[in-house]
């Protein structure tokens, strides 16, 4: 989530966990961001982020799904790159009707905006300013506006009328499911590799997260930024949850200025002090951000561009190779602490090492535990429904033959054939027939 001057947030649920929380964020003239890469891409040098594109691999091929608010796709750094905004929004209005999933609102869609080009940024920037890159700008990018609506916000905080309504004028629908829900199954289906979610969701997730687990997709879910308390999906079983560090390597410290650490943390990436695009004054300015809402789709980035290298590797192999290459020393066994949990992603390490030599298990999903949300149990059942709606195969009947083209010595070699049958025919004939003339 966004450390801003603007809260983030999605729930009351949230907000009970202590989740949403208020900080500042700088902004910084574009001439002055564009002097030095410290001031915001200190996280894309470091990370060799170029030298994985030099080479080839900047996740195409691969489909990546985020779900946030709603998103401005015609800023610097989206324009003209892969990304499919899923209209309408998921979340209505309290009459009913959907919200548009665009927008040019600052205040509602920022987030999202930025999120999006920390994974897709083109690498273009404004004038006189520093370029938007994203780690994997080679992904195809579905975006599911599914999480709160900023129209309204007032003090920094989100109340009650800024949750993310379903037609029905409630956060759930008859089935107990959240926009966020239909958004994660609808990501499913429609074939994402990785979904990645910087925001904090109501109870309702969890089967929609079993069906991903089910059909091998990595859930990525942003850590609040105080509470060491998460919600979902970054503290759901099995779910990647992301912490946010700064380019001194320490995690960010909560507005109460303690550190984030937190029992859910699995693994560490830039958001501190990172370069976001757009200002209230203006979306051609630019700013330095905080967060880990800006984290999860760094690490999620990297996994596609992984993913892209190593096409045959599951989401679990994946994640094994996430853990297992961690910081700077190479690979290693896995080693968890509460404040950057296995480590710092690094994509470098990653790419130097073939996932599939991992096992198939998704190392931070615990099968054991029927309390676990979601469990073992429903991720069966989740992979038993996939499996029932699987399309049946496509009879010949069906599919229309590409027109064949006769050779002049067709009809020779179907006569010949034809008298080759009677021959062996006949031989067969005689071959019966003579030894019982024999015999009388």
């Amino acid at each position: 989530m966004e450390r801003a001057v603007m809260a983030r947030g999605s729930s009351r649920f949230a907000a009970a966990l202590g989740a949403v929380v208020v900080g500042l964020v700088a902004v910084v003239p574009s001439a002055a961001v564009a002097a030095t890469a410290e001031s915001g891409l200190w996280w894309f040098d470091r990370g060799n982020i170029q030298a994985a594109h030099d080479a080839g691999f900047d996740g195409a091929g691969v489909k990546v799904a985020i779900i946030d608010s709603q998103i401005n796709p015609d800023v610097v750094g989206l324009r003209g790159a892969n990304l499919e905004v899923v209209e309408p929004s998921y979340c209505h209005d309290p009459s009913g009707e959907p919200y548009t999933a665009t927008s040019t609102e600052y205040l509602a869609s920022s987030h999202g905006t930025n999120v999006a080009s920390m994974l897709l940024g083109t690498g273009d920037s404004p004038d006189g300013g520093g370029p938007i890159k994203g780690v994997a700008p080679g992904a195809k990018v579905l975006y599911y506006s599914g999480s709160g609506i900023r129209d309204g916000v007032v003090g920094g905080i989100w109340g009650a009328d800024e949750e993310c309504l379903l037609e029905n004028g409630e956060v759930r629908d008859d089935q107990g499911r959240t926009a966020m829900a239909r958004a994660i199954s609808d990501a499913v289906d429609a074939g994402a590799d990785i979904i990645s979610v910087s925001a904090d969701g109501a109870t309702g997730i969890e089967k929609d997260v079993a069906k991903a687990y089910a059909a091998g997709v990595i859930v990525l879910g942003a850590m609040p930024n105080d509470s060491g308390l998460s919600g979902y999906p970054a503290g759901l079983n099995g779910a990647l949850s992301v912490q946010a560090f700064g380019e001194d390597g320490h995690i960010q410290n909560g507005p109460s200025g303690t550190p984030n650490v937190s029992d859910d943390v699995a693994i560490a990436a830039p958001g501190v002090d990172v370069l976001l695009q757009g200002t209230e004054n203006s979306w051609e300015e630019q700013r330095l951000g905080s967060g880990t809402s800006f984290a999860t789709p760094i690490v999620a980035g990297m996994l596609a561009v992984v993913k892209q290298k190593y096409p045959d590797a599951t989401g679990a192999q994946l994640i094994q190779s996430l853990l297992h290459n961690t910081g700077t020393k190479g690979e290693h066994d896995p080693e968890w602490n509460n404040s950057t949990g296995y480590g710092a992603a690094s994509l470098t390490g990653m790419l130097a090492v073939d996932p599939t030599k991992y096992p198939d298990v998704n190392p931070l999903f615990d099968s054991e535990d029927s309390l676990a949300i979601p469990n073992q149990s429903q991720v069966n059942e989740a992979a038993a429904a996939l499996d029932r709606v699987k399309p049946s195969p496509t009879s010949t009947s069906d599919v229309e033959m590409p027109p064949r083209s006769v050779s002049p010595l067709m009809p020779w070699l179907i006569g010949g054939g034809i008298v080759l049958v009677l021959l062996v025919i006949g031989g067969i004939i005689l071959a019966i027939v003579l030894p019982r003339r024999s015999r009388r």
